[in-house]
């Protein structure tokens, strides 16, 4: 009998050969009166490589085999068994039985292990504004230098010059999203975002901002310290490349859920952006987004 089967399906093929292989074996012992304990002593001997040719049987049926000679009808003295392909066939396959047990095992625990989760795979980062100033083609845009403990500071630019001035900022110690791909904006380059909490008014196409303020670290928050945020649907993990992070969108479906809670402790749902020096705040924008 032939049987094709693909991988998954790897298992039923192992107990069927090994089921076939017991059987054959069961019956060899019944002619030839060896216990089962010496049978599975030599197939061990067989699956080590260590017997290719017809293994002798004298030692083991003196302890297997009954002193009363009424026996001797059904098999010779000195006999010796042969381990048949189907033998050798199961010891190879109950080793293969085992390897495919141990990728199962690494399987199902890769299964119960909690993902990463989704905020974790953006890179929230404590920053420091060095310089700022106004973009000189856009009213709206400020240009800011941002140490975040790299070789030299970024260039990020925000839409936030309505609500704030250049000295409104300098100093401030931030938070950005460092691992956004690099984009221009009015013909300047800009390596993040910065992150500042807002309120709206209106509704639909009338919506505009109303309010607008910096997120801010605290003030014993180490300049680069990545912002941890314990999520409850997953662990915390590496943050993603900037070019995965743009082909799967992850940000836009991280933002929607930015948030201030009622005191202005900064969120993603229900959870604090936290530093080794506390959580990270917006205390002038209480129950507020984040973007």
């Amino acid at each position: 009998m032939v049987i094709s089967v693909r991988y998954g399906q790897r298992p039923l093929l192992i107990v069927m050969t090994l089921t076939a292989a017991a059987v054959a074996l069961r019956c060899r012992l019944t002619r030839i009166r060896m216990s089962c304990s010496d049978a599975f002593a030599l197939l061990g001997t067989a699956h080590r490589g260590l017997s290719s040719t017809p293994v002798a049987l004298a030692e083991a049926r003196q302890r297997s085999a009954p002193s009363s000679s009424s026996r001797g009808e059904r098999g010779t003295s000195a006999a010796a068994l042969t381990l048949s392909p189907a033998l050798l066939a199961g010891a190879l396959v109950a080793k293969s039985s085992r390897s495919v047990k141990g990728r199962e095992g690494r399987h199902a625990y890769n299964v119960v292990r909690r993902a990463q989760s989704l905020v974790s795979q953006i890179d929230f980062r404590v920053g420091q504004i060095v310089s700022c100033e106004r973009h000189p083609e856009s009213d709206k845009l400020l240009v800011e230098k941002i140490d975040v403990g790299e070789e030299a500071p970024r260039q990020i630019l925000s839409g936030i010059g309505k609500f704030l001035t250049p000295d409104d900022v300098v100093g401030s110690r931030v938070v950005i999203v460092s691992n956004l791909k690099a984009r221009k904006l009015a013909g300047m380059p800009s390596e993040g975002m910065l992150l500042c909490a807002s309120k709206t008014e209106g509704e639909g196409e009338d919506e505009i901002l109303s309010e607008l303020c910096l997120v801010e670290a605290p003030e014993g928050a180490a300049v680069g310290e990545r912002v941890q945020i314990e999520a409850e649907d997953g662990e915390i993990g590496e943050p993603f490349a900037p070019n995965k992070v743009a082909k799967k969108k992850i940000f836009e479906q991280v933002a929607p859920d930015l948030q201030t809670d009622a005191e202005g402790t900064v969120q993603y749902k229900s959870s604090n952006f936290v530093t080794t020096a506390g959580p990270c705040t917006a205390k002038a924008i209480p129950s507020g987004r984040v973007s």
